[in-house]
C-alpha cells in the first residue's frame, strides 16, 4: 500500500532585516512624523526579569522581581541630518525620547493604507558614542534604557516619515532627472582649470606643400602663386 505524504507544514520565519527603529523627541510637535533612528539593532533587544535565588534545606526557590528592557540600535548619520545633534541634546538634558521598534515582516492593508506592528517605549539614551572604524561609516551604537515596559500596537504608514519605508527596505526610490543632482558644487574639468591660466591660440592656416602645377597663397602678400616642379634627368 502506497503512503501519501501530506506537506502541510511550511517554514516561514521572520527576517531581522525588516526590523527598523523610529524616534521622536519631546520638543517635536505632536503632528511631526516618526523619523528613522536606525535600520538595524546592534545586538538585540533585552527583556530580562530579575530573579532572586532563595536557598532552603530542600532546594533553591526562585523569586522573580522587576523587569529590565533595552533597545540597542546602530544609528548611521546622514549628510545634513540633525538626528545626531538631537540625540546629544537628549543626553545632555537627560530627557526621555519616544522610540518605536517597527516590524515590517507582516504588512496589512486597509483603505489603501499599510499598517505595521510596532513596540513603543519611552527610553533614555545612555550616550552618543562615535564609532570611527577604518573603512566604515560614521555611526553610533546606542543603548536605550526603557522606563517600564514597551507596549505593542499598530502603526499606519501616515504616521511614519516616508524615509523609513524608502531607506530601510530599498535605500532609495526611482528618480527622474529633476530628482537627482544639486547636492555638490560643480568642479572644473582638467581643461577648464588649464584654460584659467593660459591663453588659447586661435587655429591658424597651415600652407600645403607645393606640387607640380599647384597654386598656393603667400601668407605675407596674400597673393596666389603658381609653382612648377622641375625634374632633372641625368643632369641635363
Amino acid at each position: 500500500m502506497a503512503i501519501e505524504w501530506q506537506h502541510d507544514a511550511e517554514l516561514d520565519v521572520e527576517s531581522a532585516d525588516k526590523i527598523v527603529y523610529g524616534i521622536k523627541f519631546p520638543w517635536d510637535k505632536p503632528t511631526d512624523l516618526i523619523r528613522m533612528l536606525g535600520v538595524q539593532a546592534a545586538t538585540s533587544t533585552t527583556n530580562t526579569r530579575t530573579v532572586t535565588n532563595v536557598n532552603t534545606k530542600k532546594g533553591v526557590l526562585h523569586a522573580s522581581g522587576s523587569k529590565s528592557e533595552t533597545f540597542v540600535v546602530d544609528s548611521y548619520w546622514l549628510m545634513g541630518d540633525t538626528l545626531q545633534e538631537m540625540l546629544k541634546r537628549a543626553v545632555d538634558e537627560d530627557v526621555e525620547i519616544g522610540i518605536w521598534r517597527i516590524d515590517l515582516n507582516q504588512v496589512k492593508s486597509s483603505g489603501g493604507k499599510r499598517y505595521f506592528r510596532a513596540d513603543f517605549a519611552e527610553a533614555t539614551p545612555n550616550g552618543v558614542p562615535e564609532t570611527e572604524a577604518v573603512n566604515n561609516l560614521l555611526h553610533s551604537n546606542i543603548t536605550y534604557n526603557i522606563n517600564g515596559s514597551s507596549q505593542p500596537g499598530i502603526l499606519c504608514e501616515d504616521e511614519l516619515d516616508p524615509k523609513i519605508l524608502e531607506m530601510s527596505i530599498k535605500l532609495f526610490n526611482f528618480a527622474h532627472n529633476t530628482d537627482f543632482g544639486g547636492k555638490e558644487d560643480p568642479k572644473p574639468t582638467v581643461w577648464e582649470t588649464w584654460q584659467q591660466s593660459h591663453t588659447v591660440d586661435q587655429p591658424s592656416t597651415v600652407a600645403k606643400p607645393n606640387v607640380e602645377g599647384s597654386s598656393s597663397t603667400n601668407s605675407e602678400t596674400g597673393k596666389a602663386e603658381t609653382t612648377t616642379a622641375t625634374t632633372t634627368n641625368g643632369g641635363k
